[in-house]
């Protein structure tokens, strides 16, 4: 069960527009993010600790990103990703360590990610029609979508790079990254990612008119992160040269401290 807050951050408005346009219910959301105020980020520790051992007892692997999150919109949050118990010491250490910061709230989101469960996450990067109208996708396994920003050469997870002009045409895999100790063939990676790109062509319809919203306003590029988890696609954030702006456009209804 999530606190209650008396603000609304607008990272959340962000989230609220997923809601307007169809992609998940504001139930679904206040499940999928749990939210705290600073004053109860203790909640937040002893509530990850209970979900691990919850895990635990059933055999599953989660991952759970921890945001810390400010009222006003900023570029990269800071935050702590935790998979196991022995992280917990570590998560304190970091929310000790910007104590003094002024974000608003703390939030976490659980995504999992054991053997036993398909799990993906990524980002579409759409292109305006002037800049060639490209569709370039980085898509991961078994983490969390942030991650993309790391990506080197010595990156733990499986991971693809490839772009299409379009909807409807195929995609052009530009690279492939496998991890040594990777349990995944290249061509089961090749064949799990054709699969994912399939349940996102499957959304074109609702995608295509957020992607016609965003077009208005005639950015160069905008993105859409998603996760695909045993079959199930979430969008789950989107980004452009001025969120602002785009908030500002729409008549987001806010809700009542409820978070997800």
């Amino acid at each position: 069960m999530n606190i209650g807050v008396p603000a609304v951050p607008m990272k959340w408005r962000k989230y609220l527009a997923l809601v307007d346009f169809g992609f998940v219910s504001a139930d679904e959301l206040a499940t999928e993010i749990r939210r705290y105020p600073r004053s109860k980020v203790h909640r937040l520790v002893s509530d990850i600790s209970a979900d691990i051992r919850h895990d635990s007892r059933r055999a599953r692997r989660s991952l759970y990103v921890v945001k810390l999150v400010p009222a006003d919109l900023q570029g990269q949050l800071p935050n702590f990703r935790v998979e196991r118990s022995s992280q917990l010491k570590q998560l304190v250490a970091f929310l000790t360590a910007h104590s003094g910061e002024t974000y608003l709230e703390a939030w976490y989101c659980r995504t999992r990610i054991d053997s036993e469960v398909f799990s993906v996450a990524g980002r579409i990067v759409f292109s305006a029609a002037n800049a060639g109208g490209i569709q370039l996708v980085e898509q991961l396994w078994r983490g969390s979508p942030r991650l993309l920003e790391t990506y080197s050469d010595d990156f733990a997870l499986p991971y693809v790079r490839a772009s299409r002009y379009s909807w409807g045409w195929p995609y052009s895999i530009q690279h492939v990254h496998l991890p040594r100790k990777s349990a995944l063939s290249n061509l089961q990676l090749q064949s799990e990612f054709g699969y994912s790109m399939r349940c996102i062509e499957q959304e074109r319809e609702k995608i295509g008119t957020f992607c016609r919203f965003l077009d208005s306003f005639s950015f160069k590029a905008y993105s859409l992160e998603y996760k695909i988890v045993a079959s199930q696609l979430r969008i789950i954030d989107w980004d452009t040269p001025n969120d602002k702006r785009v908030l500002g456009s729409q008549d987001v209804h806010l809700l009542d401290g409820a978070g997800g």
